[in-house]
């Protein structure tokens, strides 16, 4: 089975709070050192920012691919307008300099 993020994250805030919690016993008998409940919070804290600093990003990704589709959509318009004009005020041996390849 595949952890999805939130339940790794909430697996290992489990496991900090018992490591904090049994820490002398499993120093004792596994040599765990005394601060790894603390290094597993800062490893959780520093994965959540994360986390929320790449969703901020995937909005921001969002509008700005939005924002760049709108601005396509102009483009193509003006470009398509442009064509339809040079091909009434241009004669036909002259639409290549404006990129019109159409022959009619």
């Amino acid at each position: 089975m595949v952890k999805n993020f939130a339940q790794s994250l909430s697996d290992a805030r489990l496991m900090a709070d018992a490591v904090k919690a049994h820490i002398d016993e499993l120093k004792a008998s596994t040599g765990m050192a005394e601060d790894t409940g603390e290094k597993l919070e800062a490893l959780i804290k520093s994965m959540s920012d994360l986390d929320t600093a790449q969703e901020k990003l995937k909005a921001e990704l969002k509008r700005k691919t939005s924002e760049l589709d709108e601005k396509g959509k102009e483009l193509d318009a003006l470009v398509n307008d442009c064509r339809k004009r040079v091909k009434l005020g241009i004669a036909k041996d002259g639409w290549k300099e404006f990129g019109i390849s159409a022959t009619r």
